[in-house]
């Protein structure tokens, strides 16, 4: 760099550009230039850029710049031991990984940590340059020393053996997908003194790789990093991750404005972070418009005109759920906290009757305006697990909700019913072909609708449990019911949420399998979906249907035939 001096042409002083270190404008320099003094502490400040500059280049972990999406994610690992960041092109998600690991790498004693990519090839030329990029200078290129230390590497083959064991006795190893998953088998990875990340992997991870890896950090409660960006699309990763999640944050969305682009999301906005049912991950977004770094500007110009699937994808990391999505407009504005459910309301319990798994219920509350509140589910997630959990499948697998506890009979059932319920029930509905099935075999056929309405009686022939009656639901086709849940749903998203604008239905956050079931379940596994079961609770409460009943008027109850 050429000094300037105060006499010195402008032109003569050429400052590097640097995105996070803005330069004088010509009008600065101008006013700097009419004193002595006051040029020279400009020189003096730009000086001190060019030396900040080079140590950011020199030794990004400690002098590198740090973009809002970076700090946020630091705020999240925080909170959680599994974060997947999932980023546009050149959004900087895979530079913030290589800085977690290798500080977690350089700070603590004995530390150990796994980097996984798509192959050897893409690990070599993706994962391990940046990775080395991160090292203290000192120990960058330290070489084999002692019994210890051992840093080689090389641009062409990336680290000796694909490992490198640095000073203070830390160890890092580079794998990748294409191995045979009982290479991960074993072995306990972190940091004794502190929780670091102890394993992340890079691009299109398989999802047995991530099961698997999670319990390689349970003994000393490492974190699991996962960066990507979903070109693939809607895969069981994401869908691991993002399934039933609620949308906590969101940025603006400059190249989508003029819609709602995403379900809990306002107008002109992408999900920032979501909020996973499994409260120890975590989702952030990198919008490629967070780093500076990035050739932001090249990248509008290449999804000029392209679909808004693609540009969700590029420019902000999101990937669209394109398979099924029944119900679009349940979100976050459905689920409300267990205190938002009105007081008052005319209650109704929903049942869908399972042969050797449990039964499903939900309890809907009514208020006099008419919107319905599913306040109770059983099984809950919180009691009984997942109902339903993320598979290959387009409706997931069933979760241990479906057999936990499981085997109850009619007399069970009441005892649980009155046991849940301190609330008057007003009225009941059940799956009219569970419901109204008779025994075969018997003279005089009985049903689960009879059997509910009879009294249970123990051993001594007292009564164990008293008569409950049940209705079944009108019958329903699986697109009718569909329709009745979406006019639940449906308001108009460009307009403001008021009165007069606003969903019907409503979710407490305690009835997590519900939720996941709304936002999950597609119909494309017919009656073996694993999520089905709570769509039907609500299709038959939206057929039958059920409404708020003034205790002062009469009411008549119908319905009935096949469901």
């Amino acid at each position: 760099m050429n000094t300037p001096t105060a006499t010195a042409p402008a032109q003569a002083f050429k400052p590097t550009p640097w995105p996070t270190l803005p330069l004088p404008t010509p009008a600065q320099v101008a006013f700097a230039r009419q004193e002595p003094a006051r040029f020279q502490q400009l020189v003096d400040a730009l000086l001190q850029r060019e030396k900040l500059i080079e140590l950011e280049q020199t030794d990004p972990l400690n002098h590198g710049f740090e973009p809002r999406p970076w700090k946020r994610a630091r705020e999240l690992l925080g909170v959680c031991d599994d974060l997947l960041i999932q980023g546009g092109n050149r959004a900087s998600k895979t530079e913030l990984a290589a800085k977690l690991v290798v500080e977690g790498l350089v700070n603590h004693e004995n530390a150990r940590a796994w980097c996984l990519h798509s192959s050897a090839n893409t690990s070599v030329a993706m994962q391990q340059p940046v990775i080395h990029k991160y090292l203290p200078p000192e120990w960058r290129d330290i070489g084999k020393r002692g019994r210890v230390t051992n840093v080689c590497y090389t641009q062409k083959n990336g680290f000796s053996e694909n490992t490198f064991v640095l000073p203070n006795g830390s160890q890092c190893w580079f794998m990748n997908y294409m191995q045979d998953p009982k290479v991960i088998e074993g072995g306990e990875l972190g940091a004794l003194d502190g929780p670091i990340v102890g394993v992340w992997c890079d691009e299109l991870v398989p999802y047995d790789w991530v099961e698997t890896l999670r319990y390689r950090l349970v003994t000393r409660r490492a974190k699991l990093l996962i960066t990507f960006t979903p070109v693939n699309g809607y895969s069981l990763v994401v869908k691991d991750y993002v399934a039933g999640a609620r949308v906590a944050e969101t940025l603006p969305s400059p190249l989508l404005l003029d819609r709602v682009n995403v379900a809990g999301c306002i107008k002109g906005t992408m999900p920032y972070v979501l909020e996973p049912l499994r409260k120890s991950q975590r989702v952030v977004y990198f919008h490629t418009s967070e780093n500076p770094y990035s050739p932001y500007k090249q990248l509008v110009e290449a999804l000029a005109g392209r679909p808004s699937t693609e540009i969700k994808v590029r420019a902000y990391g999101w990937a669209d759920k394109l398979a099924g999505n029944v119900f679009p407009k349940f979100g976050d504005l459905n689920i409300v906290k267990r205190a938002d459910v009105p007081v008052e309301g005319t209650n109704w319990c929903i049942c869908d009757p399972g042969g050797a798994k449990n039964w499903f219920f939900i309890w809907i509350r009514v208020d006099a305006l008419g919107r319905k509140f599913v306040y109770r589910e059983w099984p809950s997630r919180l009691t009984h697990g997942e109902w339903a959990l993320p598979s290959e499948k387009a409706d997931g697998k069933p979760g241990p909700a479906q057999k936990n506890d499981a085997g109850r009979g009619i007399t069970g059932y009441k005892a649980l019913l009155r046991e849940l319920e301190s609330e008057e029930v007003y009225g009941r509905i059940i799956d009219p072909r569970a419901g109204n099935a008779a025994v075969p075999g018997l003279d005089e056929g009985t049903s689960i609708v009879q059997m509910m309405l009879d009294e249970q009686l123990d051993g001594q022939g007292a009564v164990a449990q008293a008569p409950m009656e049940w209705m079944p639901a009108p019958g329903c086709k699986v697109d009718e019911g569909s329709t009745l849940i979406n006019d639940w749903l449906d308001y108009d998203t460009l307009r403001p949420v008021d009165a007069l604008n606003c969903p019907q239905l409503y979710v407490s956050e305690d009835c997590e399998n519900t939720i996941f079931s709304l936002r999950e379940w597609t119909g494309a596994d017919g009656e073996k979906g694993a999520s089905k079961d709570p769509v039907d609770c609500l299709k038959m409460a939206a057929k039958f249907p059920v409404e708020y009943v003034d205790a002062r008027a009469p009411v008549c109850f119908g319905g009935g035939g096949g469901y």
